[in-house]
């Protein structure tokens, strides 16, 4: 199986973010078939929530489907690829937001979104999260799609790999004070579970004030495909765009370690985990119920308005 995997850079002209990710796969092609390409998240660039990008409301936010989707299933259709399209934020109907990442499949047709189910920041009060987590069946196996932030709840992870799921395509961002961090937590999150990790960044930053704090954001790449022995196969710098072309041999996936532990598990023991957390001298349950916490699918909430321009 081959998968790509596209390190795209943020730059302020929708369009043009637009023609180069369609740019990207028509290139990828070139190189004969690939499987699954993988996108990552935010690939059209900064969402209008982040600091100092309040006027991209309208721009960098989509309908589902809409006319972006519908460009990128005749887009894998013509290529007759699957497109894991990094993540977009989902405008609703209901005034609501969602991180959404999309499945496309090689006829053109979305088969699965994979909503981000922990919010980070000030999706907290602008996106809805997922209640559940789901994997896809494509004709190459099951998938699993973790956005960004997801990743770093290790249950995800491990309900996708009990799931049978034989890939997880991690659509996120290298906050550059997480490189190493990342690159060690995607590695040993694959051997753990036996799976391969498909990782996709993007590179760039955004600047703004958080209150009365000026900020800045800064992603730093290092896009990476692990393997289930927890051996990263292929790797991004962590400047600039790039593009990883990576054959996976699923047979690792039947010899590796997690295979016998994963059989081990005794799940009557892990009751803990569905209780509420409190941290240490923090009441965390208290501070999810206050607006600072991220609604979920089923709240009918209203979204705070901001300003922005829209898209013409």
């Amino acid at each position: 199986m081959k998968v790509a995997v596209i390190q795209s850079e943020w730059i302020e002209n929708i369009e043009e973010a637009l023609e180069r990710a369609y740019r990207a796969v028509r290139d990828i092609a070139q190189y004969g078939h690939v499987d699954f390409v993988c996108f990552p998240e935010f690939f059209l660039g900064p969402p209008w929530y982040m600091p100092g990008q309040g006027e991209l409301k309208g721009v960098t936010d989509t309908v589902i489907p809409g006319p972006i989707t519908d460009e990128f299933c005749e887009l894998a259709r013509s290529v007759g690829t699957h497109i894991v399209l990094g993540s977009l934020v989902e405008n609703m109907t209901d005034g609501m937001y969602r991180n959404s990442s999309l499945l496309i499949n090689p006829t053109g047709h979305i088969a699965g979104n994979a909503v981000k189910a922990h919010a980070f920041g000030n999706e907290m009060v602008l996106c809805c999260q997922a209640d559940s987590l789901e994997t896809f069946d494509t004709g190459l196996g099951r998938i699993g799609v973790a956005v960004c932030s997801d990743f770093w709840i290790p249950e995800v992870i491990r309900v996708f790999a009990l799931a049978h799921a034989r890939i997880i395509f991690v659509p996120g961002g290298t906050l550059i004070q997480n490189q190493s961090l990342m690159v060690n937590a995607l590695s040993t999150a694959a051997y753990m579970n036996g799976v391969y990790l498909v990782y996709a960044s993007s590179v760039g930053r955004v600047q703004g004030r958080r209150g009365e704090r000026k900020v800045e954001v800064r992603f730093a790449g290092t896009s990476l495909v692990a393997d289930p022995n927890g051996t990263v196969i292929a790797r991004a710098g962590s400047d600039g765009t790039q593009t990883l072309l990576v054959d996976l041999d699923l047979e690792r996936l039947n010899d590796c370690d997690a295979r016998s532990w994963i059989a081990q598990r005794r799940p009557q023991a892990y009751q803990p985990l569905l209780d509420p957390y409190v941290g240490i001298r923090r009441d965390l349950t208290a501070e999810l119920q206050m607006n600072i916490g991220a609604p979920s699918m089923s709240d009918t909430r209203e979204v705070p308005e901001m300003g922005g321009r829209r898209k013409k």
